[in-house]
């Protein structure tokens, strides 16, 4: 038997599972929900959660905002560099002299190109391993163009 998603039971578990007040078990639902809508969060979704748990849309929009794997419909991506010293060395420098010719656009700018947002951010720990790139929260290690232009085109 094939049974679809739905964003009713989804939220019917997740209210189980103790949210709205376990932040946890929010933030879990709100991933699956831009799991199940192509990687972004639907503003009606985020609407029907709220009015389920009767929480304030501004609260869920905050929390979406303190979590860079949450993207709402419309936000750009998000692009980071590791600015480490390790990373450097294997190639960083290259890396973001590429993102900034090939995308038009400087740290702390949005690539109206490439639909996201770029910074450099301080060493992602992930030293030996760079260079390293966070896309969307989730870290990259060894990096390159191939890989940055795969994300960037596939909007994941």
């Amino acid at each position: 038997m094939d049974h679809t998603w739905s964003l009713q039971e989804a939220i019917a578990y997740y209210g189980g599972q103790g949210a709205p007040g376990q932040q946890a078990a929010l933030v879990a639902l709100l991933r699956e929900i831009q799991e199940e809508n192509g990687g972004v969060l639907p503003e009606a979704a985020l609407a029907e959660v709220a009015a389920a748990y009767r929480i304030k849309e501004t609260f869920l929009t905050a929390l979406v905002g303190r979590y860079p794997s949450l993207r709402p419909a419309g936000a750009p991506h998000r692009l980071e560099l590791c600015g480490g010293p390790n990373c450097a060395r294997q190639g960083a420098a290259a890396l973001r002299a590429w993102v900034e010719e090939t995308w038009r656009v400087r740290p702390g700018g949005i690539s109206e190109a490439g639909g996201f947002s770029y910074r450099v951010a301080g060493c992602m720990k992930h030293c030996g391993r760079g260079p390293n790139l966070r896309w969307d929260g989730q870290v990259y290690e060894g990096a390159g163009p191939e890989l940055l232009e795969r994300l960037i085109r596939s909007g994941h």
